[in-house]
């Protein structure tokens, strides 16, 4: 089956999902195992438990989910990771994490495709790296809400990857049928994860800024040249410069949104130094 048709029918299955609220996400290990761990300490601050979590895009959109329900705060739909976490208190949260320790995890048997998805995790966390930070060097005080958009602006991509595993291990495992490589396998996921991260954000009910961002964070908003839309668009080309991205990128499309970006933003040589300098090591070793 081809990359087109694949896609197809799984942005088909994924909506379905969506919208009959039957979608199944697994989060990484790893991030919920030290979340649990670092909540055993009653003194422990919801600033580092953020910490921790903010590495994972979809157990951070679990996260925001909950905490903007009408059950908490009245549904309040403006809220930052850290306000989720104090929103919800150390109880709901573990309770979160100890749902989500039983959600199947599939891990590709091919190696280039298993790095490919640690790539899209690493591009998720560098975006909303780069997002408040450029944020915080503006002085705007929202720059955590910066964070979330950037790591959810490709939220999409780990919701389709997690179906795609699901599929390789069931044409692997069951058929025992060799599956696309890994160079389709970005491709597919480059294909539907804009549409099925859209639906999510709005089954969801995410803040409105953040469902923005993922569906027009590709290009920068002219009418609103200080939008978060602008801040994202600007940190996903400058990661992707940087070279934490998932699959092969149109290196010129991303030095022109790249140079529109230092303009709208204001950002220098220097700034763009000061931004990215380290960033990679920092990103790859958040997932070692």
């Amino acid at each position: 089956m081809g990359a087109e048709r694949l896609s197809e029918q799984l942005e088909q299955i994924v909506l379905k999902r969506i919208a009959e609220d039957s979608l199944v996400l697994p989060t990484l290990p790893a991030v919920v195992t030290k979340a649990l761990e670092v909540l055993k300490d009653p003194d422990v601050s919801f600033k580092h438990v953020g910490t921790i979590i903010e590495r994972d895009p979809v157990l951070a959109a679990r996260l925001l989910r909950l905490a903007t329900s009408a059950a908490f705060a009245g549904g309040t739909k403006k809220v930052t990771l850290p306000e989720a976490l104090t929103r919800l208190g150390a109880k709901a949260v573990r309770g979160l994490l100890v749902e989500a320790t039983a959600q199947k995890v599939f891990v590709s048997r091919d190696p280039k495709i298993a790095d490919s998805m640690k790539r899209v995790w690493q591009h998720s966390v560098a975006v909303a790296t780069l997002s408040r930070d450029v944020l915080a060097l503006s002085g705007n005080a929202d720059s955590e809400a910066a964070y979330v958009a950037g790591l959810l602006h490709d939220v999409g991509k780990p919701v389709v990857a997690s179906i795609l595993l699901e599929f390789e291990r069931q044409v692997t495992e069951v058929y025992n049928r060799p599956f696309i490589d890994s160079a389709e396998w970005v491709a597919v996921i480059g294909r539907t994860h804009r549409t099925v991260g859209v639906a999510l954000g709005e089954k969801w009910q995410m803040p409105e800024q953040v469902t923005r961002c993922i569906r027009d964070c590709a290009e920068y908003d002219n009418a609103d040249r200080a939008s978060l839309v602008n801040i994202v668009c600007f940190s996903n080309s400058l990661a992707k410069k940087t070279g934490i991205h998932a699959g092969t990128i149109d290196a010129d499309e991303v030095d022109a949104l790249v140079m529109i970006g230092r303009s709208i933003i204001g950002a220098n040589d220097e700034i763009i130094k000061t931004l990215t300098r380290g960033l990679k090591e920092r990103v790859s070793n958040l997932y070692d």
